[in-house]
């Protein structure tokens, strides 16, 4: 099989559970949670693919700095700009040398050497790397504008100023209003004009769209 033919699948770890084949696996937090999250993974069978895996660990204990600067400031940058994880904590990064950004985020120690010791070819991402990688080459982000890419429980922000990142950012969110309350109090915090610059808006939920064009003139979805 040559680096052509391999499947490549993603998967997405989330506080609640992880999503895998375009369907979601629920595992409550709570008491042995870890355990139950590898229960859930091994009945899946995921363990036995032949394949390239994705893994987006999605989670809000992540700590951006640019690439150049060295690996060990920048993961001190994480530990002080973090509260003290509530479990034992493994801390991984991942590097756009292309466009100069380095992301170190955090995942449970026990998930992860349960996911390196049984998935073969797994290699982990953050949301916030994926959706940069996503646009920052595209023409629309040569423009002051923000992107948006918001789901039912988190919300991933992207703001650009001449074609430059100036902003990256995950939030738990519990609904519209809190979704568009994230949303207005960066795009004030960067200056970005209701008029002239755009929100590009990744999302399912039609209440969102409405709720933003209160505000915005120029939400594109």
């Amino acid at each position: 099989m040559t680096t052509n033919d391999v499947k490549q699948i993603s998967i997405r770890l989330q506080p609640d559970g992880f999503s895998y084949a375009d369907k979601f696996y629920p595992v409550m937090p709570g008491a042995d949670f870890n355990q139950r999250m590898e229960d859930a993974i091994w009945n899946t069978r995921l363990t036995e693919l032949d394949a390239e895996i994705r893994c987006s660990v999605e989670t809000t204990r992540f700590s951006l700095s640019p690439a150049d600067i060295d690996e060990s400031v920048a993961l001190k940058m994480y530990h002080l700009s973090l509260p003290e994880a509530e479990g034992e904590e493994t801390v991984l990064s991942q590097t756009d040398a292309s466009h100069g950004i380095r992301i170190h985020f955090g995942i449970d120690s026990r998930l992860y050497h349960f996911l390196m010791r049984n998935v073969e070819n797994i290699a982990f991402t953050h949301p916030l790397m994926r959706l940069q990688q996503q646009w920052s080459d595209r023409t629309e982000v040569t423009e002051d504008c923000m992107v948006a890419e918001a789901e039912t429980n988190a919300l991933n922000l992207l703001v650009y100023e001449n074609g430059k990142l100036q902003m990256a950012n995950r939030f738990d969110v519990t609904g519209t209003n809190n979704q568009t309350y994230h949303i207005m109090n960066c795009w004030t915090l960067f200056n970005l004009d209701i008029l002239d610059n755009k929100l590009y808006l990744q999302t399912s939920s039609d209440e969102l769209r409405k709720s933003l064009s209160q505000y915005l003139k120029q939400c594109v979805s």
